[in-house]
């Protein structure tokens, strides 16, 4: 499973996610990877994730879910 989450906040959502990741695995689920993006408005438009950093942190966790799966 990759779990993702966001929200307006600089937090990202954290706290959900946090409930995700201690949740879903009690559950069956096999947690690959999480990824959180903070400040959605700021950090994204429709053409994508805007902070390359931020961008890259996705990326990772992508990866290391297809690595999961494959």
């Amino acid at each position: 499973m990759l779990l993702l989450s966001t929200s307006p906040g600089a937090r990202g959502g954290a706290t959900a996610l946090a409930a995700g990741e201690a949740t879903f695995p009690r559950m069956g689920a096999e947690l690959a990877a999480a990824y959180s993006l903070p400040s959605f408005y700021d950090n994204f438009s429709a053409y994508g994730i805007k902070n390359p950093d931020i961008s890259s942190q996705l990326k990772q966790a992508v990866s290391a879910f297809e690595k999961a799966i494959s």
